[in-house]
């Protein structure tokens, strides 16, 4: 399996039978259109505005599709207040033997019970520009600490070519976080039996940046 950043909180899921499209954005971020094909598209939040493609899963649920299962768990948005109801979903996405953890711009403080539902995690796609629109660096790292996966890959930060709703922090605060200074790379290549023992963070260079 592949995995190739596009921009936003958006990333390309590629696999030997199915491709997953995570979060689309829209042409307010300032990027052009979004140009992508995909088998299913994932939304982890209403907030997200971006051209659906293929079958869509927006919701809580489990999903097998093409032999890979697509589970959705529900959670709060980053901004949500105590007392609101939870409007935002994390996915795990099992493809080709790797599990891949999507939080979208959810609250860090997981419940147990979330954290069962999300199993194993071999690779987490974690948004870390904070603000208020999405974890800071600070509540990013501690989701990594809850849920320990091999692989971390950032994204939504400052590039100095997107355009956000609100200022967001940019990519070095986390890093320097997670005491990490990766050299960007076009795609992550997995295999499921070639998984690091220790988290490892990846940078990945934006699609067509």
């Amino acid at each position: 399996m592949d995995i190739t950043y596009l921009g936003v909180g958006s990333v390309k899921l590629s696999g030997r039978q199915l491709s997953v499209l995570v979060d689309p954005y829209d042409e307010s971020a300032g990027l052009g259109k979004l140009k992508v094909n995909a088998d299913v598209t994932v939304v982890t939040s209403p907030e997200v505005k971006g051209p659906k493609i293929g079958m869509v899963v927006d919701g809580p649920g489990e999903y097998e599709i093409k032999g890979s299962l697509v589970t959705g768990t529900q959670a709060k948005l980053h901004i949500d207040g105590t007392d609101d109801k939870p409007r935002a979903t994390i996915y795990t996405v099992d493809l080709d033997d790797i599990n891949v953890a999507i939080t979208g711009n959810v609250a860090a403080e997981l419940t147990d019970s979330q954290v069962e539902a999300i199993g194993t995690v071999d690779v987490l796609v974690v948004p870390v520009g904070g603000h208020g629109l999405t974890l800071d660096s600070t509540g990013a790292a501690q989701m990594v600490s809850r849920l320990e996966p091999k692989f971390v890959i950032p994204v939504h930060y400052d590039d100095s070519k997107t355009k956000y709703a609100m200022p967001q922090d940019d990519l070095k605060k986390f890093l320097d976080e997670m005491g990490a200074s990766p050299e960007p790379v076009a795609k992550l290549k997995l295999n499921a039996k070639e998984l690091p023992e220790e988290t490892t963070v990846v940078v990945l260079e934006r699609s067509g940046a």
